[in-house]
């Protein structure tokens, strides 16, 4: 085999850099919702990212331009190697085009739309490492400003939209990216045995949100996990509030947030507002807002309700979520991987309370 037979097995061997790493990272940390990327290489894919958007395709397959048969990278590579040329179609012997994008050739459209799509409805769109001079995908964090959201550039030179970016910094995007993800990676992510001390806390905890939202409460209860003797859960006291309206005054969020709480609104669960609360870089209370006898509060009661009802149940659901809790890389990945057995947990909780 020659040396320069040897290339080809770089296209399957090829290992991520840290960047694309911490992109993954921040992905399964819900803090980034799909790469677009007009890189060919697969590196995003291998090092673990979920929503990849290539604009410019990849490498993954081949095609035959004459009979148009398709084939795989792992097929395609040996064919480099047993050639003196360009691959040729197995089947009919034309030879294969990669399919990626070359000069003077089209952007895929599919793949176009669906990063405008979320151009369009990001909040924030972040550069990475791009000069943002080749066109039409450089024109992206344009489509996001004039949408309302903002952009953020990690890039060692300047780009186009960097008077207009909410942030710029200078550095390699390797070494800044894996010091966004260690700093947004959160409290570290345990489960632990039942705790005697959780109601305690819970009783401590309740007053001093009472004061600081005041008369529109109804009534304020102990829910999650940490409600339900015996099992083991994240020490975090959950707090569910329910208000006569689900609508809080600038007045009400400054004094939970005297007390120690970041407001975080919605946080993607329409009908809920939502506050956190840590103590030593550890998160220690959750609130949760809602309008009394809605929905959410229901929702709330049903659950923890079943589960103190049931201690089977809630003794096979604390041994998965300790399961779960060890083979997750974050926060962020343990609610994925254990959503759906929360769904099938809470769906026979809500017929259990009377709602199925």
């Amino acid at each position: 085999m020659r040396p320069d037979q040897h290339r080809p097995r770089m296209l399957t061997e090829a290992e991520p850099n840290r960047a694309h790493v911490a992109l993954a990272e921040l992905e399964r940390l819900r803090l980034v919702r799909a790469v677009v990327t007009q890189n060919i290489d697969l590196l995003h894919e291998r090092a673990g990212s979920r929503e990849v958007v290539e604009v410019h395709g990849s490498i993954r397959t081949s095609s035959c331009p004459s009979c148009g048969a398709s084939y795989p990278l792992a097929e395609v590579v040996p064919l480099i190697e047993a050639g003196e040329g360009a691959p040729v179609c197995p089947a009919c012997g034309a030879i294969l085009k990669p399919d990626v994008v070359f000069f003077d050739e089209l952007l895929p459209e599919a793949a176009m739309d669906r990063a405008t799509t979320l151009a369009e409805e990001a909040r924030l769109l972040l550069v990475v490492g791009s000069s943002l001079e080749v066109y039409p995908a450089a024109d992206l964090p344009r489509t996001t400003l004039a949408a309302g959201g903002q952009v953020a550039v990690v890039n060692r030179t300047q780009t186009w939209v960097d008077r207009g970016a909410a942030l710029v910094l200078r550095g390699g995007a390797g070494e800044v990216l894996e010091a966004a993800a260690a700093a947004l990676r959160g409290p570290p992510l345990e489960v632990t045995d039942y705790d005697q001390a959780w109601p305690r806390r819970y009783e401590e905890e309740a007053p001093r949100v009472r004061a600081a939202l005041g008369d529109e409460i109804v009534a304020v209860e102990h829910m999650g996990s940490t409600a339900v003797p015996g099992l083991a859960a994240k020490p975090v006291i959950d707090i569910s509030v329910g208000l006569r309206r689900l609508e809080l005054t600038p007045e009400q969020v400054a004094a939970m947030e005297s007390i120690g709480y970041e407001y975080l609104g919605e946080n993607n669960l329409p009908g809920r507002l939502f506050f956190r609360k840590d103590e030593g870089g550890r998160r220690t209370h959750h609130v949760h807002v809602v309008e009394f006898d809605g929905e959410h509060w229901h929702r709330h009661r049903a659950f923890r309700d079943h589960l103190r009802a049931h201690p089977e149940e809630a003794k096979r659901y604390g041994a998965e979520k300790r399961r779960l809790a060890a083979e997750s890389s974050g926060h962020g990945d343990y609610w994925e991987r254990k959503q759906p057995y929360v769904d099938a947990l809470f769906a026979r909780a809500w017929r259990w309370y009377g709602h199925g």
